[in-house]
């Protein structure tokens, strides 16, 4: 398994490497697309942290019609995908790409509370609990009265022969893409290393104490999960 170092070669196979490393990639993406379809597609503004290649961005700005768009994204080599991608798409001009990553300096020049939607999957996973717990806070903070939050990683039950259980079946499904052993061990080997857990518990935990309804999660495909959130408010009467 690679470094995960997105401004080398990792970054350049990365497409072809998502969908090995996150089972049903492109369906989390679908449920996590039919979300904001049916819950936040009148949002004014939206924050998209971590895109990686940008491959969902012309999806966000078709389901967000309204929309101005904030992209954070700290590789310069992720981000340079994310222009290539943009380039000809319809609505590109609402979208900032930012190169930075998530941190208390960047949310507020953003403005707290300021997005009615907040989009970042496979992120949290490449950080310590105490840097994921950090980062949900500042995620939680990022969302406008009435926005909604949603969330994908990589998150192991509390039962660990669960965990070794659905992990060998998830290996298996490697190899049968035809991945070599030897990077089907070095995949396994980046657990706690490279990749790390989200506590479910942990998210909803941090998210309520952000006033922040818990995180529900929508799919789970083996390790890899999708939760949405909302920040609730008093409701918008229309006239």
């Amino acid at each position: 398994m690679p470094e995960l170092n997105f401004d080398g070669q990792y970054g350049i196979s990365y497409r072809t490497n998502i969908r090995h490393s996150v089972p049903g990639y492109d369906v989390l993406h679908e449920i996590a697309l039919a979300a904001i379809h049916t819950e936040a597609s009148q949002a004014n503004r939206v924050l998209v942290v971590g895109p990686g290649p940008g491959e969902q961005l012309p999806a966000l700005l078709e389901a967000c019609p309204n929309a101005e768009f904030t992209v954070l994204e700290p590789s310069q080599q992720m981000l340079s995908f994310c222009r290539d991608v943009l380039a000809s798409v319809p609505g590109r001009d609402r979208c900032v790409l930012i190169q930075k990553e998530l941190n208390q300096e960047t949310v507020e020049r953003l403005h707290p509370i300021s997005s009615d939607l907040v989009v970042c999957h496979n992120v949290l996973h490449l950080f310590e609990p105490k840097k994921q717990e950090s980062l949900m806070r500042l995620l939680a903070q990022c969302t406008a009265l009435n926005g909604v939050l949603l969330l994908s990683g990589y998150s192991e039950p509390s039962d660990q022969n669960a965990t070794q259980e659905i992990m060998e079946v998830g290996l298996q499904r490697l190899r049968d893409r035809h991945l070599k052993n030897d990077q089907v061990e070095a995949i396994r080997n980046t657990r706690n290393k490279v990749v790390f857990s989200i506590d479910p518990n942990c998210l909803s935990t941090v998210l309520t104490s952000e006033e922040l309804t818990p995180a529900l999660q929508l799919y789970q495909g083996l390790l890899s999960k999708l939760w949405v959130s909302r920040r609730q408010g008093a409701e918008i009467n229309v006239s």
